[in-house]
């Protein structure tokens, strides 16, 4: 178990916590060994040295004066005398400063002194040995001052606890900023407009906020500036190629049978170029999640492409697979990925199969293909990138279709992997997240299955 925490949160303030507590620690045991030990030996001295003098005192005293010296003793010292009575009443004394206490006894008295405690009460007793008599005084056991461990414990603990509090304040000021960055950049990277950050705080925290702010606004007039571009250029293009067809379909019968059918092609081909530009600049606005059967979306497309001569198998499981999602991306990606098998199949059949599952679903478009080397897997996904044996089978595709799959796909929180296929091909995997991050819309929902009030969660029914 790795207990190094991996967040800049939980990495800042163990470090300052554990700083701060070692220079509580090696405080503390400055205090103890310059200060607490020397005051604790002087009092265990002191101490003893009043013992020992009024053992003394009590043997030379007359007998008429004693009661007058132990009330002195008592009032001045909070010393009790008593008969020596070491019995079964009495035990040794386990106090934590007792080795100065009888260091100090021993030393004043010249011979070790027995400390025995009450059984009951919080008498401390010392028989003290006076030309060859013997007396014992008692004190109270807080007598002997403070405790050194229990005040240590205390304030390693209560430092440690302060430290904590002080450093979780302190970072989260710091790291709190950060993690709204990093979700808005999150969010940037999927195609959304984050809203703009609050560029408030430390100085360096707020010219941060401002870059990415300013970054993002860029961003996003860039991309309508494309988006009107390409626009227009599609308008304009679309006109001559109107009057083109037009041009074509006027033609006398007399004109050539396969230029006339070559052109037409040209001209389907250009208008669908045109088609998928737009859509790769515009991507897909986006829709509430509603409840989709996969299994009839992936039909619905099979059976379209079977139209034009393909060959589709679909690998099913029951109960239908219902799942959240956006209906018009999801049905974009699966379309933009089987048409890509289907070109790229040699005319072989495109197998189909649909994992379901509580957790999270897969979608396996398999080809029989030329497949795709490992370092052009990513390649493959860029606009307008083609492999030099797609270029060769004259596939009619632009290069784009991959590239607006994986577009909508990272926007919508999905993943989208290319694996070699067994026997030779390519598996093209879509998974779909139980719980899509991005998967639920920023809006309210006015046009879905569900009301305004209850929006569906972004989970899967496999027995709906």
């Amino acid at each position: 178990m790795k207990l190094k925490p991996r967040s800049l949160f939980g990495r800042t303030a163990t470090t300052i916590a554990l700083t701060l507590l070692l220079f509580v620690l090696i405080s503390m045991s400055a205090v103890s060994y310059f200060i607490y030990i020397p005051l604790a030996h002087r009092n265990a001295e002191d101490f003893s040295a009043v013992i020992v003098s009024a053992a003394h005192s009590l043997q030379s005293l007359p007998e008429e004066m004693h009661e007058e010296l132990k009330q002195r003793l008592l009032e001045d010292h909070g010393l009790i005398v008593a008969q020596q009575t070491v019995g079964s009443s009495n035990r040794s004394s386990d106090l934590h400063y007792n080795p100065f206490f009888r260091e100090a006894l021993a030393e004043r008295a010249g011979q070790e002194l027995p400390i025995v405690e009450a059984e009951e009460g919080p008498l401390i007793w010392v028989d003290v040995p006076a030309h060859g008599k013997s007396y014992r005084l008692g004190f109270d056991r807080t007598r002997l001052g403070v405790n050194p461990p229990l005040v240590l414990l205390l304030v390693v603990v209560v430092g440690a606890l302060l430290t904590l509090a002080a450093s979780v304040f302190e970072v989260r000021r710091v790291t709190k900023p950060l993690e709204r960055l990093s979700e808005a950049a999150n969010k940037l990277a999927r195609g959304h407009n984050p809203p703009p950050l609050p560029e408030s705080g430390p100085e360096e925290l707020a010219a941060l906020a401002h870059a990415f702010n300013s970054l993002s606004t860029d961003l996003h007039i860039m991309s309508e500036n494309r988006t009107v571009m390409i626009a227009g250029i599609s308008h304009d293009l679309r006109t001559p190629l109107t009057r083109l067809a037009i041009a074509v379909e006027m033609l006398d019968e007399d004109s050539n049978p396969q230029l006339v059918a070559g052109i037409r092609r040209d001209l389907d081909a250009m208008n669908t170029l045109i088609g998928q530009f737009l859509q790769f600049t515009r991507g897909v606005e986006d829709e509430c999640p509603v409840q989709v059967d996969l299994r009839q979306v992936i039909e619905s497309l099979a059976t379209d492409l079977r139209r034009d001569g393909a060959e589709l198998r679909l690998h099913r499981n029951d109960p239908p697979c219902v799942y959240f999602a956006d209906p018009v991306a999801l049905e974009r990606v699966l379309a933009n990925l089987m048409k890509n098998a289907v070109q790229h199949s040699n005319n072989e059949p495109i197998d189909i199969t649909l994992f379901c599952s509580e957790k999270a679903v897969s979608i396996d478009i398999c080809d029989r293909g030329p497949g795709i080397p490992a370092d052009q897997v990513e390649a493959v996904f860029r606009p307008f990138h083609r492999l030099e044996s797609a270029r060769g089978m004259k596939t009619g595709g632009s290069g784009l279709g991959l590239a607006i799959a994986n577009q909508l796909a990272i926007k919508h929180g999905w993943t989208i992997t290319v694996d070699p296929r067994s026997g030779g091909g390519t598996i093209m995997r879509l998974g779909l997240p139980a719980t899509s991050r991005f998967g639920l819309p920023t809006m309210s929902c006015q046009a879905t299955e569900s009301s305004p009030e209850q929006e569906p969660p972004a989970t899967l029914d496999t027995a709906a």
